[in-house]
């Protein structure tokens, strides 16, 4: 019984994990992340490939990668074989000019 209600409480606590990559001078042209899911399967030798394709501009402002409870659990049920992830992004908006810069 003590179990059944530990696992519960831990289930409903739950959170997630995630690493987040933002740029120096952020420059959101999106108020929402754009979610996308994504599967590594068989130690990461096979990658769901993920496309950001609501970006106009193809800039990226801000990148998180998540990781909730069930994902975590999933991945560590099959020893990694099998690791799934959630990955937000946000699009940057578009260049108001062009500056060309010297190497």
């Amino acid at each position: 019984m003590r179990a059944s209600v530990a696992i519960a409480v831990a289930l409903l606590l739950q959170g997630c994990a995630y690493h987040r990559l933002t740029v120096a001078n952020p420059n959101p042209a999106d108020p929402q992340p754009h979610r996308v899911q994504s599967s590594a399967i068989g130690w990461g030798a096979f990658e769901q490939q993920s496309v950001a394709d609501k970006c106009a501009s193809d800039l990226l402002s801000e990148v998180r990668v998540r990781t909730s409870l069930a994902q975590s659990l999933a991945t560590v049920l099959t020893l990694g074989f099998w690791q799934p992830a959630t990955i937000e992004y946000r699009c940057a908006k578009p260049p108001t000019q062009v500056i060309e810069v010297d190497p």
